[in-house]
């Protein structure tokens, strides 16, 4: 049986990641920052190692010094959970990856998947051309919350290329917009300030009876990728030695009115009404071509806007991750 071990696990990307590979047989550990995962894992029949921080050279000693088929890197602070702060970004994610490779070389291990961020080909953003997955990398120059994280995912990614000239390490690295799926937080943190997730807050208004608002230019296009998505990626690239830079994009560029309307169809009661704001601000348009991710990797999207919002419904009512991840909301039961 293969052996994989996926860091950033009590997060949402490690954790459907882990699950995934253990149900396409892999032999997985899944290591996460937090202490405790409520006994999740283990009833998933995945060992659990907690309590691990990445930028610690002397968490490695946690771990199994054994040779795995495929290392998963999802560990790291991202803005969406953090402040302005810039240290924890170089701590988790630059020398956190420089930690990681050295105890990859130490055990034999070769293959690594990890991610990184659009925001490092920002400059080819507000064109309603699908951005190439070889672009040339750089970072904003707005010095919003991203810049810092930006220049991190470059420079790990760029050790990962280094490692694998180096020391033949396989490092595939998936660029992705938000990833959406359930989860009982629905909040995140934008230049250090606490907001609830945009989308939540559209499926909490119909949950509770209300309508949507449709801010600006309803036709506008989005990447909507599914969590279950991103986690066959990863079980598809831990199949196989290709390496590169693969974007995910969603299953197919959706427009902002499209978004509304399955959330709808899905969260909302019959007669809940849909209010077009056109004088609010326009939702940011930026695509990812998927080409190379379908011809190269053998990956394309499965998951429609509308199944992922029935799937999403489906873990509100039954939150399965429930062990680690706490209760749902109050205002998230559905009535």
């Amino acid at each position: 049986m293969k052996k994989a071990i996926v860091f950033g696990a009590t997060g949402q990307l490690g954790c459907y990641s882990a699950l995934a590979l253990k149900e396409a047989g892999f032999d997985v550990i899944a290591v996460g920052r937090r202490s405790s995962d409520g006994g999740f894992f283990i009833s998933r029949d995945i060992k659990f190692i907690g309590g691990f921080d990445i930028s610690k050279t002397e968490c490695f000693d946690l771990l199994p010094n054994e040779y795995f088929d495929v290392v998963v890197n999802m560990a790291g602070t991202m803005p969406a959970h953090a402040d302005m702060n810039m240290m924890p970004y170089v701590q988790s994610i630059v020398v956190g990856t420089v930690n990681l490779c050295n105890w990859m070389k130490g055990n034999g291990t070769k293959r690594i998947i990890f991610n990184t961020t659009p925001s490092d080909v920002v400059d080819y953003w507000g064109s309603t051309d699908p951005i190439d997955d070889d672009a040339i990398r750089s970072f904003p120059k707005n010095g919003n919350d991203h810049a810092v994280y930006a220049i991190c995912k470059r420079a790990a990614t760029d050790i990962l290329e280094h490692m694998k000239i180096a020391a033949g390490f396989e490092p595939c690295v998936f660029r992705h917009f938000m990833v959406y799926g359930w989860h009982p937080d629905a909040y995140y943190y934008l230049n250090g300030e606490k907001r609830m997730l945009p989308w939540r807050y559209m499926i909490r208004r119909c949950i509770n009876g209300n309508g949507i608002d449709v801010y600006g230019d309803p036709t506008r296009l989005k990447e909507l990728l599914y969590i279950k998505d991103f986690a066959a990626a990863v079980v598809r690239a831990a199949q196989t030695n290709i390496c590169g830079i693969f974007n995910l994009p969603g299953y197919k560029p959706y427009s902002l009115d499209e978004m509304v309307d399955g959330i709808m169809e899905v969260f909302a009661s019959e007669g809940a009404p849909k209010n077009y704001r056109p004088e609010m601000p326009d939702t940011p348009q930026i695509l990812l071509s998927g080409k190379k991710s379908e011809e190269i990797l053998g990956w394309k999207p499965q998951w429609t806007w509308r199944m992922a919002c029935e799937d999403m419904k489906h873990e509100l009512m039954t939150n399965p991750i429930e062990l680690m991840w706490g209760a749902i909301d109050s205002e998230d039961h559905i009535k």
